[in-house]
């Protein structure tokens, strides 16, 4: 919903499996997947529709979501650093925004025991996973 106008406006065609319950606060870990689906329609390419894929797999006791896009990508070399407090590797003019947001979802992540990283290559898009331990059931 928080990203509806955003959707619309790019015109971004979204595919999504069916998700786990996993263990973490709702409010933040909804901060975690609005921020990274946020990323994927602002890192687009302007001549290419957005393609937005999340799913799930499992991986022992953790549950790995990925939210994949089509966007521009970036070298494969920065995937730790984009993680860090005020790091970007844009300049702001090309691409509004503080630097704070992908350091503040790592956090999230790790207070639930959790883990986040992100696969990618220049031109062909950027895969983020996101693995947290599967929610009690009950």
């Amino acid at each position: 919903t928080d990203l509806n106008a955003a959707l619309l406006d790019t015109g971004a065609e979204v595919s999504m499996e069916p998700l786990p319950g996993v263990v973490g606060d709702e409010n933040q870990l909804g901060h975690v997947f609005l921020n990274l689906l946020s990323n994927s329609l602002k890192y687009r390419k302007l001549e290419v529709r957005p393609g937005l894929r999340i799913g799930a797999r499992r991986e022992a006791d953790f549950w790995v979501v990925s939210v994949a896009d089509n966007g521009i990508g970036f070298d494969p070399e920065f995937a730790e650093r984009i993680f860090g407090l005020f790091k970007r590797l844009h300049r702001h003019d090309e691409y509004p925004g503080t630097g704070l947001g992908l350091a503040i979802c790592k956090r999230i992540v790790e207070r639930y025991g959790g883990r986040i990283w992100a696969e990618s290559s220049p031109g062909v898009g950027s895969t983020f996973f996101v693995a947290l331990r599967e929610a009690p059931h009950g």
